[in-house]
């Protein structure tokens, strides 16, 4: 079995740019209630089951595979959020987001934990040019109900070639449903973004990527040391757990815990193995209440290590982290494996984290920018 890692739900979901963990965790010891007789035993009532079902059922299935598929997604999803299971057609345009010719939609999407999924499109992007608003609950994709759905399954079903279209269909707050048509295109990594707002140097990162790190890195090199720094993430839904380490570790010291993993294994301590360059920045940091995830990571590092100030809302409290485990078949299963906690051993999963300075709920950039300043 091959696996790799996610920690970007709410998904960091550009739908043609999906981050991919890297340097993925090997699988824990099954409990004693998983053993290899518990699991043959299992595996050979199923497939009892689904001979009778053949032989017997008035509605038999024309492929037995798809009773097995809807059976594993069922017993996945009412029980998390975050899993599933995605056929080997699915996972082979998953894993192909990232090639030359595959286009996404330009869509930032937030799964809600009663599995209503919600846009949030990309200024400029594809699906804001054709319309979509942000906030509108997605419904479904050419035809595909997604509620309940993997993040990593509707990136599957809107990727595609790119100048091909994909019809969407999106509901209010009203309920009100409407189909509007998104023609696929290739997604730009959007980077971080430098701005000076009221006298401060704003880094902005939209979601965390093998790139993160060294775009950062470079954007701290020409500033003056004595000056205040800003790292922006509201609105950073998450992104690649692997990079939010990475870019922790340019300020942390060689050593300093960055983020616990707790699963069925136990806890896992993830720290600095680099010494940064030396940083006297005063460093602050903007959350609001869709900074989840990999951003949460970054800010829990920063905080609980007493380099950073935030500053906002109470953030989206995403704190699970999620393995993609390819079958033998070529299919996949997309699991929840891990809890996540700060260095202080905050598990801020459900709950989010409090900023250490609060700013009322839409407070402007000029707000964060006052914020700042005052908290020098």
């Amino acid at each position: 079995m091959n696996m790799t890692t996610l920690l970007a739900l709410p998904f960091a979901l550009l739908l043609g740019a999906c981050d991919q963990g890297h340097d993925s965790p090997r699988a824990g010891a099954a409990p004693p209630a998983s053993s290899p007789d518990a699991l043959a035993k299992a595996a050979r009532l199923n497939a009892d089951a689904l001979g009778v079902i053949a032989a017997r059922f008035l509605y038999a299935p024309d492929d037995p595979q798809q009773v097995s598929q809807d059976a594993l997604n069922a017993y996945l999803s009412a029980r998390d959020p975050w899993s599933g299971r995605l056929t080997r057609d699915e996972y082979a345009r998953y894993r192909a987001v990232n090639d030359s010719g595959f286009g996404g939609i330009g869509i930032e999407l937030e799964r809600l934990r009663t599995g209503d999924t919600i846009c949030y499109p990309e200024p400029r992007g594809p699906a804001e040019k054709a319309g979509i608003r942000a906030g509108e609950a997605l419904v479904s994709i050419d035809g595909a109900a997604v509620r309940g759905k993997p993040l990593a399954l509707i990136a599957a079903l809107a990727t595609g070639r790119e100048g091909t279209a994909v019809e969407l269909v999106v509901a209010g707050a009203d309920g009100a449903q409407r189909t509007v048509r998104v023609v696929r295109a290739h997604i730009d990594d959007p980077g971080v973004i430098e701005s000076d707002e009221g006298g401060l140097h704003v880094l902005k990162i939209a979601r965390f990527t093998t790139s993160t790190r060294s775009l950062v890195a470079a954007a701290l090199k020409g500033w003056d040391r004595h000056k205040p720094v800003v790292i922006d993430l509201r609105g950073c839904g998450g992104g690649s757990f692997f990079a939010a380490l990475d870019t922790a570790m340019l300020f942390l010291r060689k050593g300093a815990l960055i983020v616990n993993v707790t699963g069925r294994g136990g806890t896992h301590p993830y720290a600095s193995t680099r010494t940064p360059d030396p940083s006297p920045h005063p460093l602050f940091i903007w959350q609001d209440a869709h900074t989840a995830s990999a951003a949460e990571v970054l800010t829990g590092a920063l905080v609980d290590n007493g380099l950073a100030v935030s500053i906002g809302e109470q953030s989206a409290g995403k704190g699970t982290r999620q393995d993609v485990v390819e079958l033998a078949d070529g299919s996949a299963l997309i699991l929840t494996t891990g809890t996540l906690s700060t260095p202080r051993g905050f598990a801020f999963d459900h709950r989010g984290l409090t900023p250490v300075r609060p700013l009322a709920p839409s407070s402007d950039t000029a707000a964060y920018a006052r914020a700042t300043l005052a908290s020098q």
